[in-house]
This record gives C-alpha cells, structure tokens and sequence, in this order.
C-alpha cells in the first residue's frame, strides 16, 4: 500500500537530487564508466545513454527520464519494490514509514533508533488504517408508550372549563377543563406501539492510536406500525427518530494475540459510548377501532396529526471490526429518561389530534417513553 511505504519514492527523488551520491552512482570505481548495478537500469536503456561511449558523462535528468520510461507499465508496488533495491544496492537501506507519521515521529522521537521509529510507524499506521469518512446501515427495535391523560396540563394550570363561574382551585379539580373524547381518558389511556425500524448514516472517524479513537455522526431509524389500546390496534403510526450522534471509541486489537495471522490481524473488539440530540417525528392514523375507545367521537387520527420534537440520549455499544474497513456495531439508543434526565424538549412545533365533538387533545396531555433503541449496524469505511 502507498501509504506504508510511498515515502520510498519520494525519499528516492529526494536521493537522485542529491549531487554527491548521485556523482557515486554515475561513475564506476576507478573506470569512469556507468555502472549498472548501482542504477538498476534495463540493458537497453542504459546502451541508450552511454550510446556507445562507456565513459561518457550523462545528466541526472537523462538517468531519471530513463527510469521513468524503464518503469512505465509498472504498478505502484513493483515500482516501491524497484525503488527499495535500488536505494540498498548505493549502501542506503529504506526504513518504511506511513507519510502522515513520519514528521511526527521524526519530532517527537527524533533520538530513537531506526526500530522503534519503524515500530512507532506500524502503531500509528494501524490507527491511520482505522481512521476516515463512513457510512453505515442499520435495523432496531423498541417499545413507544404513550399515556394520555385527560386534562393533565389543565388540572396542573388550574385552567378551568369554558363555563361562567366554574371553580378550578388546587383542591376541586372538578372545574378543570377536559376534551372528554377518550372513555375513562381522566384515569389515562395508555397506547403502546412496538417499534422495527431500519436505517443508516454518515460520519467520520480518528483513531488516536491502535486503541482508541472519536467519531461525529448523523443517523435515522425509520418505523411504521400500529398504536395498541389494551392489544387492539386502533390506529396505524410512522415514526422516525435521527440526529448527530459524538461517540467515544475503544478497541482491542486481535493482532496483540494472533501476531500475523492473516485472517485476525486487522479485527478487533471494543466498546464505544456517546451523546444523541436529534428529533423525533411522529404521524397516525385512526381505523374503525378507535371510537370503541371514545365517547362516541371519532377522528382521521389517534393522537397526532403530527409531532416533531428534541430528541437527547446516550449511545452505548459493543463492536467487532471484521477488517480495517468493515465493522459490526451491537448498541443501544438510550433516552435521558432512563437515568431520570429529560430525553424530549417540545417547541410548539406539533398539531394534536382533532375529534367530531369540536375539541383538540392538548399535547401536554400525553406522555411519551420508549425503551433503548436496541439495533445492529454495519458500518463500511471509504
């Protein structure tokens, strides 16, 4: 790969440029001639140089022309493979190093000998390996509880009905006003609504080192399905959930056990754990089951016409790289509400259900959860 070892190449540009070893490389010991096994030059090419005076003196451009044209036809490693010979038959041996490393490790370590520099290479070629845009696809699941309670935000607020001297205190909540569409909606009404969604993203990961690394993030879940009241489907749902995800990441290597093993040096296993904000949409949709549930009251939907809301949670997980590109993410999507934080923020950016009777539900009446967003993504770097 280029990476690891293109620095070969222009370490050799760098060589031909230098006058002195250049002069070494021109002119045999004491004859004066061209000498082939410091130039590494096809027959051919080289009687075209000398054109047929084996003293002649011939220009460093001739000789870089004529090992641009030997290599033509050539792929990038048989020409890093050409170079490396040709910069250990003039007494120089290569020391492989990543391009994006070598400057640091030069700095940092510039008293190291040529081991460690070449080790240090490797440790920060893993983790460059590693490193890099990516996109993912993703399946999951969940369970969205939503609890509707009749005049909860009402009775909270002492808000009272639209009647002229109705009392609403603190302690007679009797005149507080309620849409009275649900039966039994003042006891509250729970909706449940399992969840499969499918979906992906795109982001960007660094690994610091071999074991750990950051990336930044957006992804969505799509999900349709059905809204339950005590196992009866009254209403059909779509619902989508995404936002920009920051993820901490920590990885064993299998390489630290396998040695070379061609087949496990480039997997691993770790644990990554991170931050979600982002926002929840959610629509429904009423069927012919939903008045058995009403006063008599019917509507084109459950709940919402609709709901976008913020989204906050944690991202908590278990990976298992395949290769260097390919990795499996086994992880949960957890809301804040789990540890007893908000996890959704309202901003008037929402339209409640209308029913026949006249009255709209008020959004503040209905209290949504889920459970973690168990999913399994698999994630490809470019």
């Amino acid at each position: 790969m280029l990476g690891d070892r293109g620095v070969l190449v222009r370490s050799f540009g760098r060589v031909l440029a230098s006058a002195p070893l250049i002069m070494a490389c021109l002119w045999a010991n004491t004859s004066n001639a061209l000498n082939n096994d410091t130039l590494l030059l096809d027959k051919k090419t080289l009687a075209g140089l000398l054109d047929g005076q084996e003293s002649k003196r011939v220009d460093v451009a001739e000789i870089l022309r004529a090992k641009e044209r030997d290599l033509q036809g050539k792929n990038t490693q048989e020409k890093i493979e050409h170079y490396e010979k040709l910069l250990r038959s003039n007494g120089i041996t290569p020391v492989p190093m990543p391009y994006k490393s070598a400057d640091y490790i030069q700095a940092r370590f510039a008293k190291a000998d040529s081991s460690t520099k070449a080790h240090l290479s490797k440790y920060y070629a893993s983790a460059d390996k590693k490193s890099g845009a990516f996109a993912s696809v993703m399946i999951g699941a969940s369970r969205l509880t939503q609890i509707y309670t009749d005049g909860l935000y009402n009775k909270t607020n002492n808000v009272p009905k639209d009647t002229a001297g109705v009392v609403c205190t603190d302690t007679d909540k009797s005149g507080c006003k309620t849409s009275g569409v649900f039966r039994n909606g003042e006891q509250g009404i729970e909706f449940i609504s399992n969840l499969f969604a499918f979906g992906g993203g795109f982001g960007y990961q660094k690994f610091f080192n071999p074991y750990l690394g950051s990336r930044l993030y957006g992804d969505g879940l799509l999900s349709a399905g059905n809204e339950n009241i005590n196992n009866q489907s009254v209403g059909s749902f779509y619902y989508v959930l995404g936002g920009m995800n920051v993820d901490v990441l920590a990885e064993l290597p299998f390489s630290l056990f396998a040695g070379q093993n061609r087949v496990l040096k480039d997997m691993a296993v770790g644990l990554y754990g991170g931050l979600s904000i982002g926002v929840l949409l959610l629509f429904d949709q009423a069927n012919e089951n939903l008045v058995k549930h009403t006063n008599g009251y019917t509507s084109k939907d459950v709940l919402w016409n609709y709901l976008l809301q913020v989204d906050y949670g944690f991202n908590l997980g278990i990976s298992f790289s395949l290769t260097s590109r390919y990795k499996l993410d086994f992880g949960a999507k957890i809301p804040m509400s789990a540890v007893g934080l908000p996890s959704e923020l309202r901003l008037g950016l929402e339209s409640p259900a209308s029913y026949s009777n006249g009255e709209a539900l008020v959004s503040k009446d209905i209290v949504i959860t889920r459970t973690p967003f168990w999913y399994v993504s698999f994630i490809t770097l470019f």
